[in-house]
C-alpha cells in the first residue's frame, strides 16, 4: 500500500466578503500518495488556488483536518508550519520568483541558507541541483540573461533543493511558448519518474493530461479524481 504523503479530510475554507460568506473549499476529502503525479483542475474561482494554499501549508482551513505524511497540522504554529513547508514541500510559481539581482546557483542557495546549510554544502548542492536540471552552463547566469524556461528550471531547481516529499507546480508553464512549457512538463515527469511526488494546477486540459491523475474542482467541491 502506497503511503499518504497529504490527506485532507473534510475541509472547508470560507471566506468573509463584506458581510458574505463564501464557501471556498466545501468538505474536501483528498489523500495524495508518495509518487503521485496529479494535475487539479477547475474554471476560475472554482477554488483550485485555495486547495493549493491549504495543500501547501501557505493557508490555514476553517475546520478539518490536513494532514503531512500523517502529522495533523491543525495545531501548529506559524513557525511550526514555516518549518515543515520549509523541510517537506517545494514550489514552483508561474512567475519563477527568483531575486533579479541573484545568480542561478545563489537562488538556488536561498532554501538552504533558510535551512542553516553552511555556505560550501550550500554552494555544492545548488550547483549539483541545477545540472540535475540541466542547466550546468548557466550557473552564475542571472534571470535577466535566461529564457523563461531556463528561469522556470531555476525556480525548479530551488524547489528540489531540501529533498521535498511534496512538489507543488502552480500554472508551471504559464509564462512560456509551448516548446518551453513542454521541455518543462517532460522534466517534472522524468521527476516523478524518479519517485518525487508531484501536484501541478493548471487551468490547461493539454498540460493536465500529461499527469497520472486529475483532480477536478467547482464550487469548492471535489467532483471528480
Amino acid at each position: 500500500m502506497k503511503t499518504p504523503i497529504v490527506e485532507l479530510r473534510d475541509v472547508k475554507k470560507i471566506y468573509q466578503l463584506d458581510s458574505v460568506n463564501v464557501n471556498a473549499l466545501d468538505g474536501i476529502f483528498l489523500r495524495i500518495n508518495e509518487g503521485d503525479f496529479s494535475a487539479i483542475m477547475g474554471p476560475s474561482g472554482s477554488g483550485k488556488s485555495t486547495l493549493m494554499h491549504i495543500i501547501g501549508l501557505l493557508d490555514k482551513p476553517s475546520s478539518g483536518e490536513v494532514l503531512i505524511e500523517g502529522k495533523n497540522t491543525a495545531n501548529l504554529s506559524e513557525n511550526e508550519l514555516a518549518k515543515l513547508r520549509n523541510q517537506k514541500i517545494g514550489f514552483v510559481f508561474q512567475s519563477y520568483n527568483l531575486l533579479p539581482k541573484t545568480t542561478s546557483i545563489a537562488n538556488v542557495e536561498l532554501t538552504l541558507i533558510y535551512s542553516g546549510v553552511g555556505k560550501k554544502e550550500r554552494s555544492n548542492k545548488a550547483k549539483d541541483m541545477l545540472i540535475k536540471v540541466g542547466l550546468e552552463n548557466r550557473l552564475y547566469h542571472y534571470p535577466s540573461q535566461l529564457s523563461g524556461g531556463q528561469q522556470q528550471r531555476v525556480a525548479i531547481a530551488r524547489a528540489l533543493i531540501n529533498n521535498p516529499v511534496l512538489i507543488i507546480a502552480d500554472e508551471p508553464t504559464g509564462n512560456l511558448d509551448s516548446k518551453s512549457g513542454e521541455e518543462i512538463i517532460n522534466l517534472l515527469k522524468d521527476l516523478n519518474s524518479k519517485g518525487h511526488t508531484i501536484i501541478i494546477v493548471t487551468h490547461d486540459p493539454e498540460i493536465a493530461q500529461k499527469a497520472k491523475k486529475i483532480i477536478r474542482i467547482k464550487d469548492g467541491k471535489i467532483v471528480n479524481n
